[in-house]
């Protein structure tokens, strides 16, 4: 009995783990799936990618997980479906204030002026959000809520929530707009260049 049990865990271990880290980017195992909560479904991995700088220093990984996969970007624009943004940082350690402003210089490259003035009070509290140093390992996430807007995660410590859903659209232009912050990029965070499942399952 203690053996058929021992058995049952040990494949049931395995399945999890193959389902919820079966994808990996520069060394950052990534869940295939996001838990299901009270308040959204369960969100799936639609790609990740390495931002590098100067094809040298690598940055952070960015994943991008929708209730509903798809390569097309302006499909994943305007589904008004619960979306998340992974940045996994790489550098040892970092200002957060720095990251921050790397991600307004990306958006305001994918924006126009008018659109830039229009959402400078939400890039604005965007960036009271980072303060202090980031380290390798640690992420932050930006959440698209349907019907209320950007909730911004920091290390898990929940930040605040940015209103509407303008400032989401821009934030997503960063990685799949017309001036990503690369064009493989781009095409990874698609799932594009994203590899077939069976091939992803640790052991297989």
């Amino acid at each position: 009995m203690r053996l058929l049990s021992a058995i049952f865990l040990l494949v049931t271990s395995s399945l999890f783990m193959s389902h919820a880290t079966a994808y990996e980017v520069s060394d950052v195992n990534l869940s295939e799936v996001v838990p299901a909560t009270a308040e959204r479904p369960e969100l799936y991995l639609n790609g990740a990618s390495l931002r590098e700088l100067y094809l040298l220093i690598e940055t952070y990984v960015g994943a991008l997980y929708l209730e509903k996969p798809s390569t097309d970007p302006q499909e994943i624009y305007n589904s008004e479906t619960h979306k998340r943004m992974v940045f996994h940082v790489m550098l040892k350690k970092v200002g957060a204030r720095r990251i921050a402003n790397a991600l307004q210089e990306a958006l305001v490259m994918n924006i126009t002026k008018a659109q830039h003035k229009e959402l400078h009070d939400e890039i604005e509290q965007m960036l009271s959000y980072f303060d202090g140093k980031m380290h390798r390992g640690e992420e932050s996430y930006f959440d698209y809520i349907p019907g209320k807007g950007t909730q911004v995660i920091i290390n898990n410590q929940v930040k605040g929530l940015i209103p509407g859903k303008d400032f989401y659209r821009a934030m997503l232009s960063i990685w799949i707009g017309e001036n990503p912050v690369g064009r493989s990029f781009k095409d990874d965070i698609l799932g594009l260049n994203k590899p077939h499942k069976e091939t992803q399952v640790a052991g297989q």
